[in-house]
């Protein structure tokens, strides 16, 4: 034994000469697996856009499209649903309660599991979920099955977009990954129109089980989840994070290797910062500046998406029973609505990466403000269509900002669970309009409400401009390197 005290000095000596040998590999080993954490998101991050990168995106804009799909039918079938199957109006709204409780456990549950098991394992298994969550509330025969299907769905449904958000920001180029995000949205530029054009079409003069078949179309995600397995990658950050360098590299290596085919790479960007650490929920309720960020993009995308659903939830209804207006028109307007949201992702496509992600947000917000305005105190048919079409623009292009910076604002180690965080605080925005909808237009009609929209995107924008990152064309370990260094 080396420190026997019957060694001999020169065994002891030995033994000292062997214990500072292995804290030199331990730290060699260190160092390389520093430089290789850098290294690799700097390599990924400096290829330019490939062939990969579209079909990558591809499959995910379906996705979303397909999740859209599911969350928007169900608004446009509830008097459908309640005619079909003789549902109170109290208990259609408990059904879509399920759904946003649903949700939220959906955004935590899979941000928690992907940072556990990897982005694409979650991905595939909540896309099948969701899909089953479909065809399950198409064939549910009572009041209970239906608050069980629409809870499974709005599990996978938030499931799947949490873990879509952040696969885009570990996995494509950091001077694109805001376009990219404009792309990934181009689902609900598809899927708006489509679901308002099916409602207007098929269910005023359908069958009583004509909802039951649009939902039906919902499950088509059981062949998407397939193609997800085989055809996206694992994320090299979630392989970094967990130590599985060898697997990220043969990854980075097999897209080099084509974008060599094009020519000489670029030189590798300067890395600021390492960011591999994988975090337990402890850890990231413990740390106080992960812990800040959360807590400054959560109130931002609150504030958003309350907004954003008072809007959605409540000018059709007022337009209705305020304005007069019959349901086939107002089915109408909210298809014009819809369709000139379009040009929603085009605008990003040309700003995103352009100009700072939390300024953009700001920006936006305070140009909805006049629309918003317009919409809540006018009567006439023009400036309503005018007004509720710049609305859906604008408030579109915030959520389309955030969804590209929630997931860019936090380390890789507590990315999944911290914007799974992040979105379910944002769902809770889904569930407070309604109560504080109802409450605005019972004493102030349609102005009230959106008033108050534009209020929320006004003030809690104006929280993440203050005290959020800057992420715009940065790379991930350097946003995180300088949030995790900064004073508190």
């Amino acid at each position: 034994m080396c420190h026997s005290p019957f060694s001999s000095p020169a065994r002891t000596n030995c033994c000292r000469m062997k214990g500072r040998a292995m804290d030199l590999l331990d730290t060699a080993d260190n160092t390389v697996r520093m430089r290789k954490s850098a290294d690799i998101p700097a390599r990924l991050d400096r290829l330019p856009v490939m062939a990969p990168h579209i079909v990558w995106i591809s499959i995910l804009a379906i996705n979303l499209a397909l999740e859209y799909y599911d969350n928007a039918l169900f608004a446009y079938t509830m008097p459908a649903i309640a005619d079909s199957t003789g549902l109170s109006l109290g208990q259609l709204g408990t059904v879509s309660s399920a759904f946003f409780v649903g949700m939220v456990a959906g955004a935590l549950a899979g941000g928690w599991l992907s940072d556990r098991f990897g982005r694409r394992q979650v991905l595939v298994w909540s896309t099948l979920l969701y899909s089953l969550g479909a065809l399950a509330t198409a064939f549910a025969p009572n009041f209970e099955a239906m608050i069980l299907a629409r809870f499974v769905t709005g599990v996978g449904v938030q499931a799947a977009t949490s873990v879509l958000l952040v696969y885009v920001a570990e996995m494509f180029p950091s001077k694109t990954r805001g376009r990219f995000v404009s792309i990934l949205t181009m689902g609900f530029v598809v899927v708006a129109p489509l679901v308002a054009l099916l409602a207007l079409v098929t269910i005023p003069g359908g069958g009583p089980d004509t909802w039951r078949h649009l939902f039906i179309i919902g499950s088509v995600g059981l062949l998407i989840a397939p193609l997800v397995r085989l055809v996206l990658p694992e994320s090299v950050r979630w392989h970094i994070s967990r130590g599985q360098f060898d697997r990220a590299e043969q990854i980075v290596e097999k897209l080099e290797a084509r974008a060599l085919r094009r020519g000489p790479l670029s030189d590798l960007p300067v890395v600021t910062g390492t960011d591999t650490e994988q975090q337990s929920l402890r850890q990231v309720l413990g740390n106080r500046r992960v812990l800040r960020v959360i807590t400054v993009v959560s109130l931002g995308y609150f504030g958003a998406t309350l907004g954003y659903y008072l809007f959605g939830n409540w000018a059709l209804y007022a337009i209705v029973n305020g304005l007069g207006y019959s349901e086939t028109h107002a089915y109408e307007v909210q298809l014009i609505w819809n369709v000139v949201y379009c040009v929603t992702p085009l605008i990003a496509l040309v700003v995103m990466d352009k100009v700072e992600r939390k300024t953009l947000i700001l920006i936006t917000s305070l140009v909805s403000a006049v629309p918003f305005v317009l919409l809540g105190v006018s009567t006439s048919s023009p400036v309503v269509m005018a007004a509720g079409g710049a609305v859906a623009i604008t408030t579109g292009l915030v959520l389309t900002v955030f969804y590209a910076y929630i997931p860019e604002a936090i380390p890789t180690g507590a990315r999944g669970l911290g914007s799974g965080i992040i979105i379910g605080v944002g769902r809770f925005g889904g569930a407070v309009s309604g109560v504080l909808g109802a409450a605005l237009y019972g004493g102030w009609g349609l102005g009230g409400v959106m008033i108050t929209a534009a209020a929320c995107y006004i003030a809690f924008s104006l929280i993440v401009v203050m005290f959020g990152p800057r992420t715009t064309n940065r790379s991930l370990e350097g946003v995180a390197a300088e949030e995790l260094s900064a004073n508190t």
